[in-house]
């Protein structure tokens, strides 16, 4: 069983941390980056070159049988931007709208479809549309493209700009802060942790990534693949993070403890109808996924932590 040996002075911790104030210069790099992402399409006459915008439908054959995955209608291809097998865009340049060609050519021998890898193939390539990117200027047009009814010019954008930066600064330096004052306790004080609470909280470390990744509409099984990762290798790099997570929870719970501190039913019941309307849930389908015990718990813990933290003197470097 996991247990505090010595609980470190959780009350006036002392911890040095650097503001930086958001500069002009953070501000317009921001902007220009803006500027530099928004283009539009101007349809053009003459022959596809490398950075034209081509739209076309394209079918792929292999030893003269159209192959699965290898066609589309109304695609959209930029030149030279490398998204197609080698050879594809580069044999693209020259066409004119209206133009049906035919590609010779190889697949990668490491493609992924085990069929198509180091395979001859044609492609027949119909080009409907040629177009080219106009860069976006900063100017007050450029601003109205937001739609916002409260950024107008390009003023607007800068004041709007600034007040983002300093929001998302503000959170780091806040969350910055309460790592070195929680991180100061765990290190101040001394706990045994067993492998199952390190095991519980690695758990829940993964189980929270693959929310996240999950809202970027991809599976952790895909994250993984995409990065060359397993399982194991995964559970073994978030291991450390998990142990001084068990080690956090042992030292937020003896403090719970210490200091008496309880939530009582009705801060539950708060809870459970801010967290069914967030959600728009009933308390019943809340109480289903978190649990009257489980919540309580939490609550107490944040109770604790916030003890800590509003105890702590920070000095701002």
């Amino acid at each position: 069983m996991s247990k505090v040996i010595k609980l470190g002075n959780y009350k006036g911790i002392e911890v040095s941390v650097k503001k930086t104030p958001v500069t002009d210069e953070e501000v317009e790099a921001q902007i220009q980056q803006m500027v530099a992402q928004s283009t539009s399409l101007e349809e053009k006459e003459g022959d596809v070159a490398v950075g034209d915008v081509t739209t076309i439908d394209f079918e792929g054959f292999k030893d003269g049988v159209a192959f699965e995955g290898g066609k589309a209608e109304g695609f959209q291809l930029e030149i030279g931007s490398g998204q197609f097998i080698p050879g594809f865009e580069e044999q693209m340049v020259g066409m004119k709208k209206g133009e049906t060609r035919e590609l010779n050519l190889t697949f990668p021998e490491n493609y992924q479809a085990e069929d198509l890898a180091g395979a001859d193939v044609i492609f027949k390539v119909t080009l409907h549309q040629i177009s080219t990117k106009k860069q976006a200027e900063l100017n007050d047009e450029f601003v109205a493209t937001f739609n916002n009814p409260e950024m107008k010019t390009v003023e607007d954008l800068r004041k709007m700009m600034r007040m983002s930066l300093e929001g998302q600064r503000a959170q780091e330096f806040k969350t910055t802060t309460e790592n070195e004052i929680l991180g100061k306790l765990i290190e101040e004080s001394e706990v045994e942790v067993d492998e199952e609470d390190i095991q519980k909280a690695l758990t829940m470390q993964i189980q929270q990534m693959s929310m996240e990744i999950a809202r970027q509409g991809m599976q952790l099984e895909q994250y993984l693949q995409m990065f060359g990762m397993t399982m194991e290798a995964l559970e073994e790099q978030m291991k450390p993070s998990a142990k001084q997570q068990a080690e956090f929870e042992v030292i937020i719970d003896e403090l719970i403890h210490v200091e008496n501190i309880n939530t009582t039913d009705e801060e539950v019941d708060q809870q459970i109808e801010q967290i069914a309307t967030m959600n728009q849930m009933s308390k019943e389908d809340v109480l289903k996924q978190l649990g009257d015990a489980d919540l309580k718990k939490d609550l107490n813990r944040v109770k604790a932590s916030q003890l800590v933290l509003t105890s702590a003197i920070v000095n701002e470097g």
